[in-house]
């Protein structure tokens, strides 16, 4: 038996031990990558199973950033009421970018801005969708947000 034989096991413990302890993280289906939104990035709620949470609101013209370029970068953006219903009656903001890894909040394809409230949004690229939650603040100050608990409610039926 050669060397190399004896030896290839202890390289495989090895590179298992090393990745583990180099902190390779397994990511939830609904967040396959990092999105940052105007310079905060989405946390996970490891209880929370849907959509990752921008804590802070964030202003109307923010920026909407992944970890890596992307050839086709698409971002769908929901309002929603303070239970976190999807307004039905509302149509989504698109927003799209070629070759880029950021999109502005503003840069809708129905040139609307978004308006102070609670977006559910889906971003797309490098062939997976990441949900998150955020909030546009209300510079007048008006606006009452939305706890996560309640999110989760609605989104378990439980509301």
């Amino acid at each position: 038996m050669k060397l190399y034989d004896l030896l290839k096991p202890l390289w495989v413990w090895l590179a298992v031990i090393g990745s583990a302890a180099h902190g390779d993280e397994k990511r939830p289906v609904f967040y396959p990558f990092k999105v940052m939104v105007g310079e905060q990035e989405a946390v996970v709620d490891p209880l929370n199973e849907f959509f990752a949470v921008v804590k802070d609101p964030v202003s109307a013209d923010a920026l909407v950033k992944i970890e890596a370029k992307a050839e086709m970068l698409i971002a769908s953006a929901y309002l929603c009421q303070r239970d976190g219903t999807v307004l039905d009656d509302k149509e989504p903001f698109n927003i799209f970018a070629a070759n880029s890894d950021q999109l502005a909040l503003v840069a809708t394809l129905k040139n609307e801005a978004l308006q102070p409230g609670t977006y559910l949004m889906s971003v797309l690229a490098h062939g997976k969708s990441a949900r998150l939650v955020f909030t546009i603040a209300d510079p007048e100050g008006k606006m009452a947000f939305p706890k996560v608990s309640d999110v989760l409610k609605y989104i378990k039926g439980e509301s």
